[in-house]
């Protein structure tokens, strides 16, 4: 009987091994922290935001995602992304972990679908139709007695499901270069798509390039990285900080990496900006009064990025303060550049235009200057115009105060 008992306490004994050790296995497998370098990246031809020539993987996301995995210690680089078919990628997107999908358009149909990075770019989904056609489209109505194409999964066709056309009506494919052929044989009217990069790829796949123009809009945003629903929160929220430093940090030429790899692409835009001169001078001589009163405490609110210094309803309406010296002394939007000398420091183009900012400030007291630079809470490089005025604070100290406004076309 004892022996039959220690038998039987002996098999209890290997049992409760066994089941710690699977437990402790299957415990470190699901505590496994998921790094970037866990992530399976795909994109598709999209020129200039992501696209292959010549065998290599280039363009504004593929650049910027390289930045990332840089200052990220990743162990990446553009061979590990996976070149696809638009509708191969989303798909993935939508059913496979930790698969981040780019470009991607974000809409709010799209919105709960993915987890978003971003923006990378502005967009603009078009008709592109044939140039000696003169197709007139005035309104979505207008489509409905044209044969139009779009790619399959492409934010062009669920653009179109969406104003009232039946899926069945659209001519789907599954790349480009078949819908830039369809239009030059004149077996489809018109493409919904994204006019840069439909533009881009005519100018390279079509016979003549020149006969083709976009005719009417359907969507302006933005492009995003689109990641699985179940890739971990702390993962996307990484990669979107590293993509904000990517945006705020300066470089020692004085713009940052990502003004760099956009102006290698694309030209800056214009945008009809709806702060007034009027108001940019307001806030300008706001603050000169309350550095006056309060030096200190108004420097300190404006790197806080308190309103009014920031305005609450348009974070691109903000103050920004030099010293004599160009010394960033105080900034609304972007405290990591605050306490840098900037001295002899350029925009993209070349134009050491804070060093013209203080100039002007010191020299006639008060003044405005042109460049090139970024717009909080959108993406893309855009003409801004800047006022600035001289001001002496509590302290005793001199202050250029500066706030302005992106320019429209003129």
């Amino acid at each position: 009987m004892k022996k039959v008992v220690t038998i039987h306490l002996l098999v209890m004994a290997i049992i409760l091994c066994m089941t710690s050790f699977f437990l402790f296995r299957a415990t470190s497998i699901m505590a496994k922290t998921i790094t970037f370098d866990d992530l399976t990246y795909m994109t598709e031809q999209y020129p200039p935001f992501n696209f292959e020539e010549k065998g290599r993987l280039q363009g504004i996301t593929v650049d910027l995602l390289e930045e990332v995995w840089k200052k990220t210690d990743a162990r990446r680089n553009r061979d590990h992304i996976r070149l696809v078919k638009w509708t191969v990628g989303y798909q993935a997107a939508l059913k496979k972990k930790n698969t981040v999908l780019f470009s991607m358009t974000r809409t709010p149909e799209r919105e709960n679908l993915f987890q978003w990075a971003g923006p990378i770019a502005p967009t603009k989904i078009v008709i592109i139709t044939r140039k000696d056609r003169q197709l007139k489209v005035n309104s979505f109505d207008d489509l409905a007695g044209y044969k139009v194409a779009a790619l399959r999964d492409d934010i062009g066709e669920q653009l179109l499901v969406q104003g009232g056309i039946k899926r069945k009506a659209i001519v789907i494919k599954d790349n480009a270069k078949d819908v830039i052929d369809m239009l030059e044989a004149g077996t489809v009217d018109a493409w919904a798509y994204e006019e840069t990069a439909g533009l881009w790829l005519i100018k390279h796949m079509a016979a003549n390039p020149g006969n083709f123009q976009s005719v009417y809009r359907l969507y302006e945003g933005e492009l995003y990285f689109a990641f699985n629903r179940k890739t971990p929160k702390t993962v996307v929220q990484s990669f979107q900080q590293s993509l904000n430093d990517s945006k705020k940090e300066k470089t020692t030429d004085g713009f940052s990496v990502y003004e760099r790899i956009f102006d290698h692409y694309l030209k800056p835009r214009y945008v009809k900006d709806r702060v007034a001169n009027e108001q940019v001078m307001q806030m300008v001589d706001r603050t000169v009064s309350d550095l006056g009163n309060d030096a200190p405490g108004t420097i300190k609110k404006i790197n806080a990025g308190e309103h009014p210094y920031r305005d609450k309803d348009n974070h691109s309406f903000y103050v920004f303060i030099y010293d004599t010296e160009v010394t960033m002394t105080a900034h609304g939007d972007n405290i990591k550049i605050v306490g840098k000398n900037f001295k002899g420091k350029t925009d993209i183009n070349g134009k050491a235009f804070r060093d013209e900012i203080v100039t002007k400030a010191q020299q006639n007291g008060s003044g405005w200057e042109d460049y090139v630079y970024t717009n909080p809470g959108e993406s893309g490089l855009y003409y801004k115009t800047t006022y600035s005025k001289l001001a002496k604070g509590s302290d005793g100290k001199t202050y250029i105060v500066c706030s302005g406004k992106f320019k429209d076309k003129p």
